[in-house]
């Protein structure tokens, strides 16, 4: 049987003849050309024996189209090498697009040109005390963590900004460092702990054509209009469903379903690389794998962990499955629009406060989205229940007015208030708001209800809180006494003619709660950004077996792996900027590996 070629996309037919349009580009017969016999390799499948052939070739096939695969596939290609990306979506960007598309990337050349200094053996405490709390001891070896995790966050300072760096080398990106309101370079996530040292200046952007900060959309944008003007083929709609081996269990290839029917065989001469998200979409592996609970999230729809099943079909170790990057999410949104960003990344404004069923606060509002969401998945070993599986984010007019616009408040005056805003004259009308709302939600929450002295609890609540803000002091929960609480959450109003803070304001961060209604609240759950679980990958992003040995030909990169963060957010852009780091390690690596046998 002959093969032809398409000169214009590659596409490979078998058949005596070629096609009268090539099924992948359109392109007319007279552009294919017919390829030299050459001895193709056989694989066994349902019993029998099949001549394997493969309908596209390159030195690096990539999956997913994300921060983590174009960073792998940028580099592998300005290496030298041909690449190919396979996306299951119908467009470009994964979870990416629909991220604030910050990146953390420590001791980064805006740091260096303004003197801040962000050594390696600080950014590596504070990333282990964050992420392993239990095991970290700064007397010990590795500051007591494991091999291959302390490697991994090892490879990730060493890699960070260099990678960045490269992707502006070569023209791929533009950034810029983030500065908060207060005219500062921005601080991290848990920017008190003794192990930060206050560092300053690890966010950066992408920057936009007016040279302003712009977010995931932005990003995306540049990185796809480098790959497709530097010849990296990119097929949309092409859901991988097996790594291809040979008989020396090197990865050769990939078998993809394209538009849902065609089965597609990928030849990679070098390596594959996996970028292809978590699986925040696959119901069974979040009721199996996660810790609690979990509604919705922002990750693209397609994430339903298939490099999970597929890594661990050829024996990939896997770890952190139980691990994911997390906000909590509108409830009444999610059910409503089960694919969409629901997310509710601050809690924004001066006198808003989130309660349990039990109508108590339970938290400093201000804390970072992550860590916040973790608060969802308490047990009650009395009750059998999830006690914050649900909690209420209650706020008056004054934050409603001030602050509108920003979600989840949403813009006044331009019609009816969205459907998951519930509204009281007092405390007792939001209460019976609330109880319906929860009835109509019941058959997916297990029948999750307020407690019966939830009223009478957040009365007190309330009151115990507005002294707190009178006094400038949160006795609970300490809110406000740290930069992130008062520089990322708590900022200026959305009203441009508001006076903010008040005069002689203590801690501006919190407000009294007004004696008079209207009174608002918000139903939120735990949801995720993506889940950060999956075949655990060495720090030259190869993945491992079970054994902990390398898997030849196989890279991974981004939320489809086990995160070296573990569940920490070590600051903004904690998912991107290991993803675009260990994406770009994997495209380095992955050029100097050996052209595999087919056999």
């Amino acid at each position: 049987m002959k093969k032809w070629r398409c000169t214009v996309c590659g596409y490979i037919h078998v058949g005596d003849q070629p096609p009268e349009k090539c099924p992948m580009c359109g392109s007319p017969k007279e552009k294919f050309e017919l390829l030299t016999a050459k001895k193709e390799a056989e694989d066994k499948r349902t019993g029998e024996e099949e001549e394997a052939v493969f309908n596209f070739d390159a030195d690096v096939l990539v999956v997913g189209t994300g921060a983590a695969a174009f960073s792998a596939a940028i580099t592998a290609r300005k290496k030298g090498a041909e690449v190919l990306m396979l996306e299951k979506g119908a467009s470009a960007g994964g979870t990416t697009i629909r991220s604030g598309g910050g990146f953390w990337t420590p001791n980064n050349r805006f740091q260096r040109e303004q003197g801040l200094e962000d050594r390696k053996e600080d950014a590596l405490r504070y990333m282990a005390r964050y992420s392993f709390p239990h095991l970290y001891n700064p007397k010990a070896e590795r500051l007591g963590l494991p091999k291959n995790d302390y490697e991994l966050m090892e490879a990730f300072y060493d890699n960070s900004s260099r990678a960045v760096e490269f992707l502006e080398g070569c023209g791929a990106l533009k950034t810029i460092q983030e500065i908060n309101w207060t005219g500062k370079p921005q601080v991290d996530y848990m920017d008190h702990l003794p192990e930060n040292k206050g560092i300053r200046g690890r966010v950066l952007y992408s920057k936009n054509q007016e040279g302003k900060l712009s977010y995931g959309f932005e990003l995306v944008r540049q990185l796809e209009e480098w790959a497709k003007a530097n010849g990296i083929r990119m097929l949309l709609n092409h859901e991988v469903t097996r790594i291809v081996l040979n008989g020396k269990g090197e990865v050769i290839g990939l078998e993809a379903t394209a538009e849902g029917k065609e089965v597609r065989r990928f030849r990679a001469r070098k390596a594959v690389i996996f970028g292809s998200g978590g699986y925040s979409h696959n119901p069974e592996l979040m009721l199996h794998f996660q810790r609690g609970p979990h509604y919705g999230g922002c990750s693209a729809p397609t994430n339903t962990g298939d490099f999970i099943r597929l890594a661990g079909e050829i024996g990939a170790k896997l770890g952190n499955m139980a691990g994911a990057f997390r906000a909590e999410s509108i409830i009444e949104n999610v059910m409503e629009y089960p694919d969409g960003s629901n997310n509710v990344f601050y809690i924004p404004g001066d006198s808003v406060i989130e309660v349990n069923k039990y109508g108590k606060r339970i938290m400093d509002e201000k804390r970072n989205y992550t860590d916040r969401t973790m608060l969802h998945f308490v047990w009650d070993p009395q009750k059998a229940e999830w006690t914050n599986m649900l909690v209420f984010m209650i706020f008056d007019q004054r934050t409603a007015s001030l602050w509108q616009g920003f979600p989840p408040y949403p813009a006044q005056g331009q019609g009816e208030e969205p459907a998951y805003i519930i509204k009281g004259a007092n405390w007792e009308e939001l209460e019976k708001g609330i109880v319906k709302h929860l009835e109509a939600l019941s058959e997916h929450t297990g029948g999750f209800s307020l407690d019966k002295h939830f009223l009478e609890n957040l009365k007190e609540t309330v009151v115990k809180f507005n002294a707190y803000a009178e006094k400038g002091k949160d006795e609970e929960f300490m809110r406000g006494e740290f930069a992130y609480d008062r520089e990322w959450t708590t900022f200026p109003p959305t009203v441009p003619q508001a006076e903010w803070p008040p005069a002689g304001s203590k801690n501006y961060t919190m407000h009294p709660i007004s004696g008079d209604g209207p009174y608002y609240a918000v139903i939120l759950a735990a949801g995720t950004l993506d889940t950060n679980g999956g075949p655990v990958i060495n720090s030259r992003a190869q993945v491992v077996d079970v054994d902990g040995e390398p898997i030849p030909g196989l890279y991974g990169a981004g939320n489809c792996i086990a995160s070296p963060t573990a569940n920490a957010y070590w600051g903004a852009g904690s998912t991107i900027g290991p993803a675009i780091t260990f994406g770009h390690v994997a495209g380095w690596n992955s050029v100097s590996e050996p052209e595999k046998e087919m056999g």
